[in-house]
This record gives C-alpha cells, sequence and structure tokens, in this order.
C-alpha cells in the first residue's frame, strides 16, 4: 500500500494475520490499522502502535443509530403482522 496508508477491516478477525500486521506497522511508521473486531493482541497493539491503531471492544457494524431504528421498526411491524394476520414467519420458538 503506498504511503500514508490505512487499512479497515469490518469484515472478520480472522481475514488478518495478527503477527504480519504488527511487523508491518513496525516497519512503516505510516501505516495506520482500524477494525470494528478486538484482535487477540490488542493490549500489545495498543502499547506498540498508540494512535495508529484503533479496535472497538465488540463488532460494531449494526449498532449504528438508523440500524437500531429500522430494527426497532421491523420489530413492531412483525408484531403488528402476528396480531392482524397471524403471520409467525419470524418465529423463533414454537
Amino acid at each position: 500500500m503506498p504511503a500514508p496508508a490505512l487499512l479497515v477491516n469490518t469484515a472478520r478477525k480472522e481475514v488478518i494475520n495478527e503477527e504480519e500486521l504488527i511487523r508491518l506497522m513496525q516497519e512503516r511508521s505510516d501505516f495506520r490499522y482500524v477494525t470494528d473486531i478486538m484482535p487477540a493482541a490488542n493490549e500489545k497493539m495498543n502499547e506498540l502502535f498508540a494512535g495508529r491503531y484503533f479496535a472497538t471492544p465488540k463488532k460494531m457494524g449494526a449498532q449504528t443509530a438508523e440500524a437500531n431504528i429500522n430494527a426497532g421498526i421491523a420489530a413492531a411491524n412483525q408484531i403488528v403482522d402476528f396480531f392482524q394476520n397471524g403471520n409467525t414467519r419470524f418465529q423463533v420458538n414454537k
């Protein structure tokens, strides 16, 4: 990646080789890494790369205000559909 580089991982922890990422960040002071999946080496990375590394404690992709509103509306619509039409399409326990 050309300098300055920023790698954003919003997929899964397993797509990143943490040992190689640490080695790369030690070699390249311009390289930054941001993820919404806390790596196993989180403590070490915070220690070594303060200001160039950030990770959320848990996957945050669906934790936006818009996503929460949409989930609430979808749940409300499903409840109304059940009482009005008996629709059990999304029933979890049977």
